[in-house]
């Protein structure tokens, strides 16, 4: 017999185009505040367009969120699902300090 705490509700057929939806708006509004943080570090954009990044990333944020409540994750995957998005605004920061650490000590 299957445990019924391991058992997650079914996914609603209308719950599919939103789950696909938010899902690849993650993918879409990650890679814009990767590229907006990217291009002010390296100063392609003026610092000002630097508070669009973190608004992309708190889109980001929230489809995740939109995502794993739709699919009805449970408490491992929403878990994950904070970490990934905690992760992808930490990463480019600890990128730029490393390149800037290494830049600074290898200077000619």
């Amino acid at each position: 017999m299957i445990d019924p705490s391991v058992v997650r509700p079914e996914i609603a057929l209308d719950d599919f185009l939103p789950i696909f939806v938010s899902s690849a708006l993650v993918l879409v509004f990650g890679g814009f505040y990767v590229g907006i943080y990217t291009a002010v570090k390296v100063n392609i954009l003026k610092k000002w367009t630097m508070p669009f990044a973190y608004l992309f990333w708190m889109l980001t944020a929230y489809c995740l969120y939109t995502m794993g409540s739709l699919m009805h994750v449970g408490d491992f995957t929403a878990k994950a699902l904070v970490i990934a998005a905690i992760g992808l605004l930490l990463l480019p920061h600890a990128v730029y300090y490393m390149q800037d650490r290494v830049h600074k000590e290898n200077e000619h």
